[in-house]
């Protein structure tokens, strides 16, 4: 991973973390978890666009913001189909998930102040951290998960989703842009 140590060594830690903290439990509290966690780098985003916008530094974030809200928006059905397979149950998933959202928010936001190309390289990395950890689950539990039925949150957001605006803005803005998930400050 090529990232200035200030972020890589919180990232490790990180990982290392979660490695251990949901080291045979149940996958879907560790994937509700990584969701919650998910939706924090938008909305830090579109925080700090909103005050760049009213200091009067930037005026043009109309299209990102609008992107990071379709970006969270998916990240939210992602935690609905969670909650609905389960993943909230355990009380101590629930606490570790919301303040750990709200950590990560905060630091976030630091970081963009600091450097807006450093908070989103973080959320990047964290981002290829939990695609790695679903990839690895599909790869381990592909025959199960073919028997279950899919969830009323996944068939609502994927079937009846996609005549939703933001489901198609997120779709089309992952498309129509190739370099979307290249940051630059």
């Amino acid at each position: 991973i090529v990232a200035p140590w200030i972020i890589k060594i919180p990232y490790f830690v990180l990982c290392y973390f979660l490695d251990v903290v949901f080291e045979g439990k149940n996958a879907f509290s560790r994937f509700f978890l990584l969701e919650t966690v998910a939706r924090m780098p938008y909305f830090s985003y579109i925080t700090m666009l909103h005050l760049y916008e009213t200091l009067g530094f930037w005026r043009r974030s109309s299209d990102v913001k609008r992107i990071h809200f379709a970006e969270e928006w998916n990240e939210f059905h992602h935690l609905l189909i969670m909650e609905s397979l389960g993943g909230d149950q355990p009380y101590w998933v629930r606490f570790l998930s919301q303040h750990s959202a709200l950590a990560y928010y905060i630091g976030l936001c630091i970081l963009w102040m600091l450097s807006p190309s450093l908070s989103y390289k973080f959320s990047e990395m964290l981002e290829t951290h939990a695609v790695d950890t679903y990839g690895q689950f599909i790869d381990e539990n592909e025959a199960k998960l073919k028997e279950l039925p899919p969830s009323l949150a996944a068939i609502e957001y994927y079937t009846v989703g996609v005549s939703d605006p933001m489901f198609g803005e997120y779709q089309t803005a992952s498309v129509s842009d190739p370099e979307r998930g290249i940051r630059k400050s």
